[in-house]
């Protein structure tokens, strides 16, 4: 049998069943000399806790997995399918073998096991045992009983916590931004605030995906509204975009397939859900910069900082998507060198309220301001500095979700070796190696 033990100090929330299976340090000195509980095998492993009485101190509580839930006592496994094991002797030499009652001998200790009530079937079991022969008369087997409903329960409720817990925890890990693809002659900065800190999620969002002509498309967005339903309804954008950059590159046309995609998914659903959104192909030059061809849906426009330091604003205009058939789509190209860099930004950094009164926009020029000179930082220091301007003048007020993306041209492109087979002498295999 092969156990692992870690000490848990303290117990504090009930809900939570590492904690709420500490239950065991109230069964003792009351109930029993030593109470280990164990829950339910899950993923093939048994997590126990125990406690064991200490002279005029508080119980001292340890804990452990057994790595094998076929190495459980068999009595555990009895107790685990709802019954009651009454070999007393045959059960404390079971304890005692596992390492569950230390300094305890066999023949002068008592113990029993006892289910603890679940849903469908026990949420675990109690084993408890006293260094007397003679214990465990009714009156203390109703005791026990009565402990370990209460005990089953309590975990029952923390496992039910614990279950939804896990749920929320891997739908919100679903709905954050995904951080983009690498992609040749591009370096890639993002930065992401929502409005709601305790949700992590919210209804800006960016990303990108890689073409098969070693191109990447690039998207920087924001949905109507805020929290739970502005994250799904970004969740079904990004679904989209996922699967129509498979079928259209052209950022003009992709992004007129993805408002009429949301147009039918908003009016299946009775929603009035819109986003505006900067979407893009990026293409890499073989002799270093970049080629960006950007569509506009009614976002704000990206700014480019060039080597010389000057920033631009990109002239892209277009109507939000998702509000109404045929919407006017603007188009852009832009072409960055070696070190330049393109930023997309969300409104929750120009629409940011705070400054000396609180009530003032941080606003277009403000950030104009703030790029300024920052020519030469990579792209990560330049997301993470916009993002930090912005909450600075937020203070600790109310704010939209945030959301920054940069992307910096880099140098040449080197190009991959491949084999190519060629004509050789007959009977005879030659391969050389070629540039692509």
């Amino acid at each position: 049998m092969s156990l692992t033990t870690t000490d848990t100090p303290t117990v504090v929330n009930p809900l939570h069943p590492d904690r709420a299976a500490a239950v065991v340090r109230l069964a003792v000195p009351t109930v029993a000399d030593v109470a280990v509980l164990v829950l339910a095998p899950r993923f093939g492993r048994a997590r126990w806790w125990r406690a064991v009485r200490a002279d005029d101190e508080a119980p001292a509580v340890d804990s452990g997995v057994m790595l094998a839930a076929a190495a459980l006592p068999s009595a555990i496994e009895e107790g685990l399918v709802g019954a009651e094991p009454h070999a007393l002797d045959w059960l404390v030499e079971q304890a005692v073998s596992a390492g569950w009652l230390p300094g305890f001998d066999a023949a002068g200790a008592t113990a029993r096991v006892m289910p603890l009530p679940g849903r469908e079937s026990p949420v675990g079991v109690l084993l408890v045992a006293r260094r007397d022969s003679r214990w465990c008369d009714d009156a203390d087997l109703d005791l026990v009983r009565a402990f370990a409903a209460r005990a089953g329960a309590a975990l029952t409720t923390a496992l039910l916590y614990r279950d939804q817990a896990e749920v929320a925890d891997t739908l919100q890990a679903s709905l954050l931004p995904v951080e983009p693809a690498a992609a040749p002659g591009v370096q890639w900065g993002t930065a992401y605030r929502p409005a709601q800190a305790g949700l992590r999620i919210g209804g800006d969002f960016y990303g990108s995906h890689r073409l098969v002509d070693g191109g990447s498309v690039f998207f920087l967005g924001d949905v109507s509204g805020k929290g739970v339903e502005a994250a799904v309804f970004t969740g079904q954008l990004r679904q989209c975009l996922h699967a129509l950059h498979r079928v259209e590159s052209q950022p003009g046309r992709l992004l007129k397939l993805l408002n009429d995609a949301l147009l039918e998914t908003t009016q299946a659903h009775g929603q009035g859900r819109f986003a505006t959104m900067v979407l893009g192909v990026v293409r890499p030059h073989r002799e270093g910069g970049l080629t960006l061809t950007m569509a506009g849906g009614g976002h704000l426009p990206p700014l480019v900082l060039r080597a010389s330091g000057e920033v631009e604003v990109v002239p892209l205009s277009g109507m939000l998507i998702g509000v109404v058939p045929d919407s006017r789509i603007g188009e852009v190209t832009v072409h960055l060198a070696p070190g330049e860099t393109c930023l997309l930004y969300s409104d929750g950094v120009t629409e940011a309220r705070g400054g000396r009164r609180g009530d003032e926009q941080f606003g277009a020029e403000r950030l104009l301001h703030v790029v300024t000179g920052c020519h030469r930082m990579p792209a990560p220091a330049l997301a993470e500095r916009v993002e930090q301007v912005t909450c600075d003048w937020l203070g600790h007020g109310d704010h939209d979700d945030i959301a920054v993306l940069a992307l910096r041209a880099t140098g040449p492109v080197r190009p991959g070796r491949h084999l190519h087979a060629v004509p050789g002498p007959i009977g005879a295999d030659r391969v050389r190696e070629t540039d692509a």
